[in-house]
C-alpha cells in the first residue's frame, strides 16, 4: 500500500472511531495511539508507524464491538500484535510500552501450556 493510501486509511479509522466510540470510554490502547503520535495528516511520518497506529485504532474498536462477541476480542488482540510488529522503540514511552506488551504475550504463552 503506497503511503497515501495508508494516511487514507488511518483518517477513516480516526473518524470511525470518534463516530462509534462514546466519549467516556477508554481503550488501553489509546493511549499507545497517542504516545505513538502519528496522525493522518503527518507525511513525514514513516509508512510503519502509519501502520501502527491504523492497527492500534482497529484494536481499539475491535475491543470495544468485544462487548458483542468472543471473536471481536481475539481479533482485538492480533491487532495489537501486529502493531507491535510495526512500532520501533525509539522513545523510552515507546520502550515501555513493547516490555509491557512482550510480558503479556509471555504470560498468555505460559498459560497455554
Amino acid at each position: 500500500m503506497h503511503k497515501e493510501q495508508l494516511m487514507e486509511l488511518h483518517q477513516f479509522f480516526v473518524h470511525v472511531h470518534r463516530e462509534l466510540m462514546p466519549e467516556d470510554y477508554t481503550c488501553k490502547y489509546i493511549k499507545i495511539y497517542e504516545d505513538l503520535d502519528v496522525r493522518p495528516h503527518h507525511i513525514h511520518k514513516l509508512k510503519t508507524e502509519q501502520r501502527a497506529a491504523i492497527f492500534l485504532l482497529s484494536a481499539c474498536i475491535a475491543e470495544y464491538l468485544s462487548n458483542e462477541d468472543e471473536f471481536s476480542k481475539n481479533l482485538s488482540f492480533k491487532l495489537v500484535e501486529n502493531a507491535f510488529k510495526y512500532i520501533s522503540p525509539k522513545s523510552e514511552v515507546m520502550k515501555k510500552h513493547i516490555e509491557k506488551y512482550q510480558k503479556m504475550q509471555k504470560c498468555k504463552n505460559e498459560v497455554k501450556k
